[in-house]
């Protein structure tokens, strides 16, 4: 995936035929296969406006701090614009949990993206990251965590986030403490540090970028100017310094 710095409006990719998606899920309308010959999860403005945006803007910026998703394009659904997430496919949520239990994939190896993952989720108020919002799955060395699914977080849940801690109702949360419960204490605080460092230093302007890379109707111009004031506050900083301080002493975990 492009970086921010070099991302311009995207070119969208157009759904040749779509099908209501038969997953469970509240958030994915469809499944569209498109004219690039590979098939899309759709999420549209249908139910949340700020759907769109935050998958996009979320995505983006969890590939420019350091993490792995699935290659997402803007995809027109009969002349719609719309957030399309590329299928893909992985061990599911129950099955990797039980190799990893079992040894067949080594924990210790997706460890240290599951805190990247997590600190990410704690900064842009990803409140919904549960079992299947992951995909695990071989590569040439090991196994490879894939995050995606950020239909609640962001903007979704009002702009700015809300103050720290994230409830610890929320699935993000007990997710987490759900694997600490199985695998033990994992977490590493360097594996945060990473990831907040990068979005520490990540500047407004990169911000901009990504939010101009699509449709302008995904977002009105006051929820623009907003992220881009809430990005160069201190309260944003006040933020990371907030997660940092809470994934070390484990008030967050």
């Amino acid at each position: 995936m492009a970086d921010a710095e070099q991302l311009t409006l995207a070119v969208p990719v157009k759904a040749s035929w779509c099908e209501t998606a038969s997953f469970g899920t509240a958030d994915c309308s469809q499944v569209c296969r498109c004219d690039d010959g590979s098939d899309y999860a759709i999420k549209d403005d249908l139910e949340v406006a700020a759907v769109p945006h935050s998958e996009w803007f979320c995505t983006h910026l969890g590939e420019l701090v350091g993490l792995a998703s699935p290659p997402c394009k803007i995809v027109d659904v009969q002349g719609k614009a719309c957030f399309g997430s590329r299928w893909e496919t992985g061990h599911n949520a129950r099955d990797w949990i039980l190799r990893a239990q079992d040894g067949r994939i080594d924990f210790a190896s997706l460890a240290p993206t599951l805190l990247r993952i997590y600190a990410f989720d704690l900064f842009v108020n990803n409140v919904d990251r549960h079992t299947n919002n992951y995909i695990v799955r071989e590569q040439h060395f090991g196994t490879a965590l894939l995050a995606f699914d950020y239909s609640r977080a962001w903007i979704v849940n009002g702009m700015p986030p809300p103050n720290m801690p994230m409830s610890s109702s929320h699935n993000t949360v007990q997710f987490i403490k759900g694997l600490r419960t199985i695998f033990g204490d994992f977490f590493q605080q360097n594996e945060a540090d990473h990831v907040l460092d990068k979005l520490e230093s990540t500047p407004v302007q990169a911000v901009d970028k990504i939010i101009s890379s699509h449709p302008q109707e995904w977002l009105t111009k006051s929820q623009h100017n907003a992220i881009l004031s809430w990005w160069k506050s201190d309260i944003r900083t006040s933020r990371i310094s907030d997660i940092r301080k809470g994934v070390k002493d484990g008030e967050y975990l």
